[in-house]
This record gives structure tokens, sequence and C-alpha cells, in this order.
């Protein structure tokens, strides 16, 4: 039984699941979506959440409290290794005059909930079956005004595991976010 014991193990020791936590989390905050299990993508959404949390409430004490703000600042790098995350997340160096802003900024406004997880169809898709191949599935969405495309080839994950979209939601005034600029096309369907 498993009585007062939180977390999923992910088939690691402590060290390794602290590493992979802080790398998928540095990478949804770098590029805004991952492709990863619904096992770790479950396990790291209340990770960046706190993360988020933490840059909003340094955000909202920048002009009052300094000390209070660099405690902030110094948190969330001490638990995300990453200082040009970090800088993203708060707004300082080239966001602050680039791009508005940092990543918690987008969420001043909104209560938690700034990731979701979207289930993809199966778990192996694209699969390569015998000899001959099957569909490639192509994935095109957007992010940040590009336009992307994910190819969803072979078994790159596992074969039992399920695969989903682990993103950040795009800001307070999308609160229940239907997707849709996620359309997954089946190539030869033209």
């Amino acid at each position: 039984m498993r009585h007062r014991k939180k977390g999923r193990h992910l088939s690691r020791t402590t060290s390794h699941r602290g590493a992979l936590r802080r790398n998928l989390v540095n990478s949804l905050f770098i590029s805004g979506r991952i492709i990863t299990t619904l096992e770790k993508a479950k396990e790291m959404r209340g990770f960046a959440e706190k993360i988020i949390t933490i840059a909003k409430k340094g955000i909202a004490v920048r002009d009052k409290d300094r000390a209070a703000y660099v405690h902030k600042y110094r948190l969330a790098l001490s638990k995300l290794h990453n200082k040009d995350v970090v800088k993203k997340l708060f707004g300082e160096g080239k966001w602050r005059e680039n791009e508005g802003g940092g990543l918690a900024e987008r969420y001043m406004g909104r209560n938690g909930g700034y990731t979701r997880i979207l289930k993809l169809s199966g778990s192996r898709l694209g699969v390569v079956s015998g000899s001959s191949i099957g569909k490639v599935t192509e994935l095109k969405y957007k992010m940040f005004d590009v336009e992307r495309k994910i190819k969803l080839t072979g078994n790159r994950l596992g074969d039992n595991a399920s695969r989903v979209i682990f993103e950040l939601v795009e800001g307070d005034s999308e609160l229940a976010a239907d997707v849709d600029d996620v359309k997954p096309v089946v190539k030869g369907d033209d």
C-alpha cells in the first residue's frame, strides 16, 4: 500500500526524477509546448504551476520590495537551475524590452491553471507495422506567430506510453481554452 506516499516514481531514482522534472519544465518554458507521456506530464504539472506562482508573486512586489523580489527570483533559480529560463519567466533581460514582459506577467489575472494536457489519440502514432509503413501523423500548430509541424512517427516514447501535448495556456483572456490551432493532419488524405 502507498499510504502517505505522494508522487510517481517513473522508474527512476530520486536524483534522476529531480533532473527529469527540471529538464521537462525548462523545455516547457522555453518552447511553450512539449510532447511527452501522460504520466510525466501529470507529474510535472504541479511543479511548473508552482514555479509560475513564485514568479507571479515576485513580479507583484518588484517595485515595492526589492528584497522580496530577489528572494522569489533566487527561489525559482534554485528550482530550475537555468538562468535564461528564469529571466524569461520574470521578464528580465531581453524579454523586458522585446516581448513586453515575461511568462509570469501573462498570468497575472489568472488564479492557477497555467498549463494543460492534450491527449493524442492512441499510444502509437504513425507506427511501422511489419514491412509496410502506416500513415504518418503530422501535427500542425502556431506558436509565437510561427507555423510549426511535428511528425509523430515510430515508437519514440515506448510501446505502452500514451503521448500527450503538455503546453502553457495562452493567458488570462483564454479561460477554458479550446484548441483551434492544433489540428492533427494525416498525410495522404488530401
